[in-house]
C-alpha cells in the first residue's frame, strides 16, 4: 500500500481527538471502518502509531515521529487545494490575497504597500475587532496575510505553515482629560493612576488585559476597569473626565484628550505581520514588511508625543531596507 495524503488526515485526526471513536465522526466514517484503516497504515509503517489508554488512544513514540514530520505536509496540500480552488473561483494567474486586520495603527500601511507590491493581485481586506481569531484563520488558509499585536510575555508563536514578522514595537500611552492635572506632565507615572477609573475596548486579544494588570501590580495597586466601550464612546468619557485608557504611541490626537507617555515606559504593543509560507506572499513578503516599517516610522516621527519619546529614550530607529 503507498502512502496518500487521506492516510495522514487520519492520524492527525485519531491525535486530536484522542479517540477513533471521536476521529471517526469528524471524518464521516464508521469506527470499525477507522480501525482498519489504522490497521493497514501501522502495518505500512511497521509498527503501532497509538495505544490503548484509558481516556482513548495515545500517540506511541513512531506515532509522535509521524505526526511530527507529516504536520507541514497535510499544510501544503491543503494550501496548494485552496490555492487551486481560488485561482478557478476568481481566475487563474491573479493571485488571491485576502488580509485580515486587526485594531492597530500599521493596518492602514500594510494595506497600502500590498497594493504597490501586488498590483495584479485581486485585494480583499477585512476588519476584526479582536485579533485572536486571525492566527486561526491564516491557518486554515481563510486569509493569505494577517496584521496583528502583542503583549512581552505573551507573544505570538505562528501556526505550522505561517510566518510571523515584526515591523515596529511601540510603547503604549495614556490618555487623560485635556483639564486632568497629569496633562501637564511630559509623561505620567502610572502609579499615579492608581485612583482613576479605566476604560478598555469591549474585545481585547490574549495578552492585553494581562500586561496591563501585570504593570500595575509592580506598582502597587489593582486597576479600576469600570469601562468596557467602543472608542467613540470612550473619547467622550475620556473628555469629561470620567476614564483614563491606554492608547497607542501612534494614535492620532483627539480634541479634549491628553495623550502621554508613562515613565520608564511600563506597557509595550508588538506589531506583527503574519503571512501563509506557502501563499501568493511568500517572495513579497520580505519586501513588504520593508515597506511597512520605512511608512511607519515616516509617520511616527510626525506624531509630537511620540517624536519626544523617541528622542528622549532614543529608540533605534531601523533603516529602510
Amino acid at each position: 500500500m503507498d502512502l496518500e495524503v487521506r492516510h495522514l488526515r487520519v492520524i492527525h485526526a485519531i491525535a486530536e481527538y484522542g479517540s477513533i471513536s471521536k476521529a471517526a465522526s469528524s471524518l464521516g466514517l464508521s469506527q470499525p471502518s477507522l480501525a482498519g484503516q489504522l490497521q493497514r497504515i501501522e502495518r505500512m509503517f511497521g509498527g503501532r502509531l497509538f495505544e490503548r489508554v484509558h481516556e482513548g488512544s495515545r500517540p506511541t513514540p513512531l506515532g509522535l515521529w509521524l505526526l511530527d514530520r507529516s504536520g507541514s505536509l497535510l499544510h501544503a496540500f491543503g494550501a496548494l487545494q485552496r490555492d487551486a480552488r481560488h485561482r478557478v473561483e476568481r481566475g487563474a494567474g491573479r493571485p488571491v490575497i485576502r488580509v485580515g486586520c486587526g485594531n492597530t495603527s500599521i493596518a492602514g500601511h500594510v494595506s497600502n504597500c500590498l497594493y504597490d507590491l501586488a498590483p495584479g493581485a485581486d485585494i480583499a481586506i477585512r476588519t476584526e475587532e479582536g485579533m485572536d481569531v486571525l492566527p486561526a484563520l491564516l491557518a486554515a488558509g481563510r486569509l493569505e496575510l494577517a496584521v496583528l499585536g502583542d503583549y512581552p510575555g505573551y507573544e505570538l508563536v505562528p501556526p505550522p505553515g505561517v510566518v510571523y514578522e515584526v515591523p515596529a514595537t511601540e510603547p503604549i500611552f495614556v490618555g487623560v482629560a485635556a483639564s486632568h492635572p497629569l496633562a501637564r506632565c511630559e509623561e505620567i507615572e502610572l502609579a499615579d493612576l492608581a485612583g482613576e477609573e479605566w476604560a478598555m475596548p469591549t474585545q481585547v486579544e490574549f495578552g492585553y488585559r494581562e500586561h496591563f494588570w501585570a504593570a500595575c501590580r509592580e506598582r502597587g495597586f489593582a486597576p479600576r476597569l469600570s469601562f468596557s466601550l467602543n472608542a467613540n464612546l470612550a473619547y467622550d468619557l475620556i473628555r469629561a473626565g470620567r476614564c483614563v485608557a491606554m492608547f497607542q504611541a501612534t494614535s492620532p490626537g483627539r480634541s479634549g484628550i491628553a495623550v502621554r507617555p508613562l515613565v520608564d515606559t511600563p506597557l509595550v504593543f508588538r506589531h506583527v505581520v503574519g503571512w501563509t509560507q506557502y501563499g501568493p506572499l511568500a517572495e513579497t513578503a520580505v519586501s513588504l514588511v520593508s515597506s511597512v516599517m520605512r511608512a511607519y516610522w515616516s509617520e511616527a516621527l510626525q506624531v509630537p508625543g511620540y517624536a519626544a519619546w523617541i528622542k528622549r529614550n532614543g529608540q533605534p530607529l531601523p533603516s529602510p531596507a
